[in-house]
């Protein structure tokens, strides 16, 4: 019994004697290979990974950005300047002129558009009994339009009352504001009926507000 405790003791006096001589490194076993203290310190033996940036390169107008893939490598990426950006554009539309024989004046809406048309046509085939009714319907619906006076002003003078057609014309200046075209023809119906009337020095006067009127 004593020269196996002897024995027990030499051996652990030996193992320790070994440990302290390698110092103190315990072999680990990672994947089928030994690890020391040394490999623990050093990061467990394995590499820091290197983390893959995204390096921006200049081209011609815009930048190039590596951005990576996920399989190890990477993929270009082109972004443009603001300058020089593609731009989607929609071709615009125009909106077509309006015509059918109308001057820009004579551009009302409803009721008022129709009964002028109407009272053109009447006066155009003779009918002037027919237009001064249209155009006296359109001046109920439209009391302050320069345009129906004017009208109706030109179809009072071609009925032989120049006095009402100067009367209606000098009504529809005070409306036409803004408007010299219209101005203008109003000036020249006042002058027509002013020398209908025998007033050839009003007629005169008037023929020379719508020369300034335009």
């Amino acid at each position: 019994m004593d020269s196996k405790r002897i024995g027990l003791l030499a051996g652990c006096i030996m193992v320790l004697a070994g440990c302290a001589g390698s110092g103190g490194s315990i072999p680990v076993v990672d994947s089928g290979r030994p690890v020391s203290n040394e490999d623990m310190q050093s990061g467990a033996g394995m590499p820091a990974p290197t983390q893959q940036q995204t390096q921006p390169q200049q081209t011609d107008g815009g930048v190039v950005v590596l951005v990576p893939d996920g399989e190890g490598g990477s993929s270009a990426v082109e972004s443009y300047p603001l300058d020089s950006a593609p731009i989607s554009s929609q071709p615009s539309t125009q909106t077509p002129a309006s015509s059918g024989g109308l001057q820009e004046d004579e551009q009302l809406a409803g009721p008022v558009l129709a009964l002028l048309t109407s009272a053109r046509q009447q006066e155009s085939g003779g009918d002037l009994s027919s237009a001064s009714a249209s155009l006296e319907r359109a001046l109920r619906i439209a009391p302050r339009e320069p345009q129906v006076l004017f009208r109706l002003a030109q179809v009072r003078l071609e009925q032989g009352d120049a006095a009402q057609a100067e009367q209606l014309a000098q009504r529809g200046l005070s409306y036409a504001s803004g408007r010299p075209a219209l101005q203008a023809s109003l000036w020249g119906l006042v002058a027509d009926a002013r020398e209908r009337q025998g007033n050839s020095a009003g007629a005169a006067q008037a023929r020379e507000r719508a020369k300034v009127a335009l």
